[in-house]
């Protein structure tokens, strides 16, 4: 078996529960501002998006819902949600199911992350490609048509929760 280093800053949650148990603890650091980020709405109807908020509101956050976001996000979405950091002052992007231009200094060329990236907190509800322990992510540019993904590190998840039954 040949040797390897591996590191991870994620921490890990996982089995039946695991929201409902450990969400508070796992949000209490991070400010009072909280920016739930899901897709299509499917959370609100299975009880996920419930939950979710009974937690938050236990643990007295303020709640800034930023939805609609598609599987490998466009340009524009990304921009909008960045817009939506800065004007609520956003301690916390929970995913649930910068300064530069991103696409320009962090796709299309590799950047260096040059700041702190605003923590993200990720509450896993498909099956996928592990992005909930890692910086990798994929947005597409619709104007540009080019799909592209880069990985940083720096922007891996501080937590994630696997709850089965979701």
């Amino acid at each position: 078996m040949r040797a390897f280093t591996f590191e991870n800053a994620t921490k890990i949650y996982f089995g039946g529960g695991c929201v409902k148990e450990h969400l508070l603890e796992a949000v209490k650091p991070y400010g009072e501002t909280v920016m739930l980020a899901y897709g299509g709405g499917s959370i609100k109807t299975n009880g996920i998006y419930q939950e979710v908020m009974d937690v938050l509101k236990l643990a007295g956050k303020q709640v800034i819902e930023f939805s609609g976001i598609m599987p490998n996000p466009t340009y524009s979405k990304v921009m909008e949600g960045k817009k939506v950091v800065q004007e609520n002052q956003v301690d916390l992007i929970l995913a649930v199911g910068g300064d530069k231009d991103v696409w320009e200094e962090y796709w299309i060329k590799k950047g260096e992350i040059d700041f702190e990236p605003v923590p993200v907190g990720v509450i896993v509800t498909v099956v996928g490609t592990g992005s909930e322990v890692n910086g990798e992510g994929v947005i597409t540019h619709e104007e540009q048509k080019i799909k592209t993904s880069r990985n940083y590190p720096r922007c891996n998840p501080v937590f994630a929760m696997m709850d089965p039954k979701y």
